[in-house]
């Protein structure tokens, strides 16, 4: 946790790598496109503004598929656990605490999970008022891109979270009044 000043109560540090800005190995992703069946091999690419960042050769062996970026391979170990009412879900197996995730990260060239690799998400460190402008955007798409059904309990829920986006429209603006007042006086 933070250690005070102005990050106080903010939560987990800034300065950890964050979730977003990584590349990762999805398990439904890799399920869904086919690179998880028994000898299928494939390449698998990462875009970032429409730009190839990367790109890895993926050999699945059944149990475990082969990750090869450039010069380095790592193998991946896959799981399965049943579900209540049939089939299977699939895991990649964290290769350094052997817990069985949805997303593997990679960082120093080796993928592991995101407690293992130190990674944060970006919500984790922001501040007060950062989370509550995420929570006024929440709610606003809630607002405004909501289909439109007709019934009661509808009208109800949808007076409920108007109501709330005002409130927290108010909010905003008083927050950047404020931030506008103490930037004038440090001017």
């Amino acid at each position: 946790m933070s250690k005070g000043g102005s990050r106080l109560g903010a939560g987990r540090p800034a300065h950890r790598l964050k979730a977003e800005a990584c590349f990762a190995l999805h398990v439904n992703y890799l399920a869904k496109n086919g690179y998880l069946d028994e000898g299928n091999w494939n390449r698998l690419y990462w875009k970032q503004n429409g730009q190839t960042q990367l790109n890895a050769l993926i050999i699945s062996r059944g149990h475990c598929i082969d990750v090869s970026i450039d010069s380095f391979k790592q193998t991946v170990v896959i799981t399965e656990t049943p579900c209540h009412l049939g089939g299977a879900r699939r895991w990649l197996v964290c290769p350094t605490c052997f817990r069985p995730m949805g997303v593997l990260y990679l960082r120093n060239k080796r993928f592991a999970c995101r407690k293992c690799q130190r990674i944060s998400y970006q919500s984790q460190s922001g501040n007060a008022q950062d989370r509550m402008v995420w929570k006024y955007h929440t709610l606003h798409d809630k607002v405004c891109n909501w289909k439109l059904k007709r019934s009661s309990r509808f009208n109800r829920l949808f007076a409920k979270y108007e109501e709330v986006a005002w409130q927290f429209d108010e909010l905003v603006d008083q927050a950047f009044q404020r931030i506008a007042q103490a930037d004038k006086w440090s001017g």
